[in-house]
């Protein structure tokens, strides 16, 4: 089981990946706006953050460059679906550099655990 922070701004979204989260037995905290997510991850020790990359108060790249410039921290998966005229590898490219992980929406509930697994597997 791990800790997993869950930042996604559209709230079905967010619950349907934490119920899928939670299903395979992880425990999920949500949050719908990267600062707020910023917030929490540093009151509180994560195995893994999931960001969504397009967000209205503070997107998730901004999350990634913040958890990742430290060096040691949680890993980070970026996921996006695009959106106003921005297609979804195009919102990620930025991300992908730091992220440990990319997942282009809308994935399947095998690839969003695979995904997981693959990064907090020790």
């Amino acid at each position: 089981m791990c800790q997993i922070l869950l930042i996604d701004d559209m709230q079905p979204v967010r619950h349907a990946i934490a119920a899928t989260l939670r299903k395979a037995g992880h425990d999920v905290v949500e949050t719908d706006d990267g600062n707020k997510g910023l917030e929490i991850a540093a009151k509180r020790q994560f195995d893994l953050i999931i960001t969504d990359i397009m967000m209205p108060a503070s997107d998730g790249t901004d999350v990634v460059f913040a958890l990742k410039s430290g060096g040691s921290g949680p890993k980070v998966v970026a996921m996006s679906g695009g959106g106003s005229g921005i297609p979804a590898q195009d919102a990620l490219s930025l991300s992908a550099s730091r992220a440990d992980a990319v997942l282009k929406k809308p994935f399947t509930n095998e690839v969003l655990i695979e995904t997981v697994s693959s990064l907090t597997s020790n």
